[in-house]
């Protein structure tokens, strides 16, 4: 019993001195070996104790290194997390603010033909650059402020910026700035100056760099997953003729609705009215317009270009190499007495381009006589934005990389309604690379 006894406060000795320092091991080596010489323990019975003792110092150990690390992990994120408050602690409206741009380096070659025989021969360089920002005014989203810079001149149909003048530093613009209201999903209401709202395949009637001025009211509602409609209400202010009382306007109601058939193919329409006011009578910057309307003896407009249109296109989903093949038209009749028709039709397949290898391919040929359209409307890329000029466009686009691709795009145009021989054709060729961000 003595020895028993003897035997247990030992062992409860040998483990706390263990537990207190690892260090002491071969102090407790030589008293154990001190127990066997004087027969209280066998060897066998030393060497199980050893054992015990080596497994249960390696078990607290393990415990004690897992807990200073646990320890050191939530000290260290604890002080991160106080340094953040401390130092970056950001305001809520700063989230609440999405900022987008782009970036478009363009070789531009430029060639005409005139009927005596000379031609006119330009390269230049360009570039493109847009930024702008979305503000959430309200958590819920209902009230935005839309704000953007673009290079350029004060040219609604153009932000290209040609490498000129010996090495200007050109000032940024004012490329959009708007207030939404948006009270429902499928209707918002907005006003100031901000991207056309209106459905368009192509650009026929409106370059795609014009930010209108006024208000519009944009209508979309999902009927089911095969049918679509939608309303772009619009009035823009087209100009304010300081020698009249009254600024132009156009007015414009444009129903739209979107049919998906199957998965695979869907067709869109939309029909457009559009009724300008105070535009007979009077003439429009000759730095922004065409030239080519039919003016009076006095230099001004004759017609109000008061008119009606048709926008559409039908298309096939794939999920092949070819992801899409899409054929679009649009059409213009305006009140001109004559010289008043537009037309467009082309065809585009290929894929979306989102990375590297994505292309796409696009053609179309247009028509658009000399009173079709108000001439500061008109695509500037196609014969300088003039009417009474048809003619074709080949587009290539191509991935390089997530947000950059190449752009190749050539045009080939003439006069429609010319005296014999000067039908003037214009060839255009632009190599771009394009940066989103």
């Amino acid at each position: 019993m003595k020895k028993t006894l003897f035997m247990v406060c030992l062992m409860a000795a040998l483990l706390f001195s263990f537990s207190l320092a690892t260090s002491q091991a071969s102090q407790v080596d030589v008293l154990i070996n001190k127990l066997v010489e004087k027969g209280l323990l066998s060897p066998g019975e030393a060497k199980e104790l050893l054992n015990e003792m080596q497994k249960e110092g390696a078990r607290q150990e393990t415990t004690v290194k897992e807990t200073a690390e646990k320890v050191a992990k939530e000290t260290a994120q604890k002080t991160v997390k106080e340094e953040s408050k401390t130092w970056a602690k950001v305001p809520k409206w700063v989230n609440r603010i999405h900022f987008k741009g782009d970036f478009r380096l363009r070789y531009q070659y430029q060639d005409k033909e005139y009927a005596d025989g000379s031609t006119f021969n330009r390269n230049r360089g360009r570039y493109r650059w847009r930024f702008g920002a979305i503000a959430d005014v309200t958590e819920d989203k209902k009230w935005q402020v839309g704000f953007g810079l673009a290079s350029g001149s004060g040219d609604p149909r153009s932000t290209n910026q040609t490498f000129t003048n010996g090495f200007e530093t050109p000032d940024a613009r004012i490329d959009y700035a708007y207030a939404q209201f948006q009270p429902f999903k499928c209707w918002k209401l907005i006003a100031g100056q901000f991207k056309n709202p209106l459905y368009k395949p192509k650009d026929l009637v409106w370059d795609g760099d014009i930010r209108p001025q006024g208000i519009t009211a944009p209508f979309k509602y999902k009927i089911s997953d095969q049918f679509n409609v939608f309303l772009n209400p619009a009035l823009f202010v087209l100009s304010e003729f300081k020698s009249k009382e009254q600024s132009a306007y156009m007015f414009i109601l444009q129903p739209g609705v979107k049919i998906n058939f199957t998965k695979m193919f869907y067709f869109k329409v939309a029909g457009s009215w559009y009724l300008n006011k105070n535009v007979k009578g009077n003439h429009f910057d000759a730095d922004y317009s065409g030239g080519t309307n039919t003016y009076d003896a006095n230099g001004n407009l004759i017609y109000n270009y008061t008119s009606l249109g048709v926008d559409g296109e039908f298309g096939f989903k794939f999920s092949s190499y070819i992801q899409k093949l899409v054929f679009f038209g649009q059409f213009i009749d305006s009140d001109a007495d004559k010289n008043n028709v537009g037309w467009l039709g082309g065809v585009k397949f290929g894929r979306s381009i989102k990375k590297l290898a994505d292309w796409e391919l696009k053609y179309n040929y247009r028509r658009l006589e000399k009173d079709a359209v108000l001439d500061i409307l008109p695509d500037s890329d196609f014969y300088g934005g003039k009417t009474n000029a048809q003619g074709h466009e080949i587009e290539l686009k191509f991935g390089l990389a997530k947000h950059v691709y190449l752009a190749l795009d050539y045009y080939r145009a003439e006069k429609i309604d010319h005296a014999p021989g000067h039908e003037d054709p214009e060839n255009l060729f632009q190599f771009d690379v394009n940066f989103k961000f």
